[in-house]
């Protein structure tokens, strides 16, 4: 007699039943749409009913609000525009940024496809309860909030030899390579300005050891085991050297940090999150009220784990930088 394997497997199977369910539901999906020869694949239609209700958007923000990979909104968008259902252009306010939005292609196909995912969800509905998707909701929250990786070191420590880290303040031999890697992550974010366009700012990436020179200030790394670099950020105990526009720089009882930047590597283990507590942890120690920090649109992964540590939006302390908006944040401490 035939018997399923994976439920027996219990969390250890959790992950394949998944992927086997996906896969039931992407095939179905695909037949389905064939069959009434709709020209969709699965998932076109959150990027659809997303851009109805959004307008344009980069690809960025998309990956975003959905919580797909950035290489995954490319691959869809792409594919949609392939039929014809998406257009994108250059933001007539920024050249760095193309827009995609709905083609009149799409919006006028779109009544009809409504309509059929009107009845998708109906049928859904008789398999998939609510009960379920608010299990999901809860899965997905408590996630985003504490990681697989960060939950494991928390209760083992790594067995990895590659894959633990500990934060310290980097040594003068290796501040050249920490401001290669600075270069590499910022250059790397999608829609961020790049060497041409700010070459005074990627030359302060290139040289962030010269701000441990002003009195206060630190930079701290993420090492592995075998030394290796996967992360950074510039701490600021003295708020009058930390060199950003506005007015930042005029905080007083107040530390700081900047220049945040994690290996593509080390991505997914909480070294972002390690590297802000311990400017926090510094900060605590002098005794501040406050800790001061930017970021960007393109940082909305950074942007997302300051919010949980507790980090509010401070508009008195926004700028821009060259035509890039920069927005500020602060932390209060209790």
């Amino acid at each position: 007699m035939h018997t399923d394997f994976l439920p027996e497997l219990k969390h250890l199977g959790f992950t394949a039943r998944i992927k086997r369910l996906n896969e039931k539901i992407v095939s179905s999906t695909l037949t389905h749409y064939s069959n009434l020869n709709i020209k969709l694949e699965p998932n076109w239609h959150v990027i659809f009913l997303l851009l109805k209700e959004k307008g344009e958007l980069t690809v960025t923000e998309i990956a975003n609000v959905l919580g797909f990979s950035h290489p995954a909104i490319i691959k869809i968008t792409r594919k949609m525009m392939e039929k014809g259902y998406l257009e994108a252009h250059k933001d007539t306010l920024d050249g760095r940024k193309t827009l995609i939005g709905i083609s009149s292609k799409g919006l006028k196909l779109l009544p009809a496809f409504e309509q059929e995912w009107s009845r998708i969800q109906q049928v859904l509905q008789e398999v998939v309860d609510d009960d379920f998707l608010q299990k999901l909701t809860e899965l997905e929250q408590k996630l985003n909030h504490q990681s697989f990786p960060e939950r494991y070191q928390y209760r083992y420590g790594q067995t990895n030899p590659e894959l633990p880290f500990t934060v310290r303040n980097a040594k003068p031999s290796e501040y050249e390579h920490i401001g290669q890697l600075m270069v590499q992550v910022y250059s790397g974010l999608d829609g961020f300005p790049k060497q041409a366009e700010q070459p005074s700012y990627y030359e302060t990436l290139a040289k962030i050891g010269e701000f441990t020179k002003k009195p206060g200030v630190e930079l701290l790394v993420a090492v592995t085991p075998k030394n290796r670099i996967i992360g950074g950020v510039v701490y600021f105990g003295n708020m009058k050297y930390y060199g950003s526009g506005g007015t930042a720089s005029l905080e007083r009882n107040a530390s700081g940090f900047r220049l945040l930047a994690v290996h593509p590597d080390g991505r997914g283990l909480g070294v972002g999150k390690a590297l802000s507590l311990s400017c926090i942890q510094k900060a605590k120690k002098k005794k501040h009220k406050n800790v001061v920090i930017h970021t960007t649109e393109f940082m909305k992964v950074a942007w997302k784990m300051y919010e949980k540590l507790g980090f509010k939006r401070a508009t008195d302390l926004d700028f821009l930088q060259v035509k890039l908006k920069v927005y500020g944040f602060r932390l209060k401490i209790k």
